[in-house]
């Protein structure tokens, strides 16, 4: 078992590439990324998804936060977190956004891009929450117990507003993780041939957790400021 501590904080504004190539790297075999990108080489295919994500990090950096975990100097892990009215890009960002679908992919990647996100956008809940996503760790680190550390992180911070929470994962196995924080399937469907399951998860009001996220401020322009957040290390 590891032994360095994992900490867990804000990734700054210089740091949300790192962030898009990990993110990237860790999703790349996800079934609905493999569906649009259809690209086989392995690593082909992470660099077209760090080019589209990278300006999607930075949209999410300017809507919520982006928290990093952070072994040894290394990031190995990343949770992005849409704060409450912020959850969609609006169209200026969805402009800024488009060139990385297009440039370098054929003509039906963007099409099925916008299909994909689209169906995940209708189906998002009227009522404010918190929206996760993308939740990425390192390939090799993957059930190293990461995931568990920022969805802990997460989930307090989360009960620290007094607000729900929502998500969409396409890996069933993930579904199962979630449910163990308290998020519950509200519906489950297929988008381009793959299945996805809609989580939501109420604000725990008992819960007395303390968030352990480090933050600073100046950094993260939509962070909301108000809740108690700290530096949190953990050891898995």
């Amino acid at each position: 078992m590891p032994t360095t501590p994992l900490v867990l904080r804000l990734l700054t504004s210089n740091e949300v590439e790192d962030g898009a190539m990990l993110v990237a790297r860790g999703m790349r075999d996800n079934p609905a990324n493999m569906r649009v990108f259809r690209i086989s080489d392995r690593a082909q295919r992470s660099r077209m998804m760090e080019r589209f994500f990278t300006p999607v990090l930075r949209s999410l950096y300017r809507r919520g936060l982006v928290l990093g975990a952070v072994r040894s100097n290394r990031l190995v892990g990343i949770c992005g977190m849409a704060r409450p009215g912020f959850c969609q890009p609006g169209t200026i960002e969805k402009i800024r956004i488009l060139p990385a679908a297009v440039i370098g992919n054929p003509i039906p990647t963007p099409l099925r891009l916008l299909s994909w996100v689209g169906e995940w956008a209708r189906r998002d809940p009227f009522e404010p929450h918190w929206h996760l996503g993308p939740v990425a760790v390192e390939p090799e680190l993957q059930g190293c117990g990461i995931g568990t550390a920022m969805l802990h992180t997460v989930c307090a911070f989360v009960d620290n507003t007094g607000g729900p929470a929502y998500l969409e994962t396409d890996k069933s196995e993930n579904v199962r993780l979630y449910q163990r924080f308290g998020f519950t399937v509200m519906e489950s469907a297929e988008v381009l041939g793959v299945p996805n399951w809609f989580m939501f998860r109420t604000a725990n009001a008992n819960a007395k957790t303390k968030s352990s996220i480090e933050t600073e401020a100046s950094e993260s322009p939509a962070a909301p400021a108000p809740h108690p957040i700290s530096t949190g290390a953990h050891s898995d």
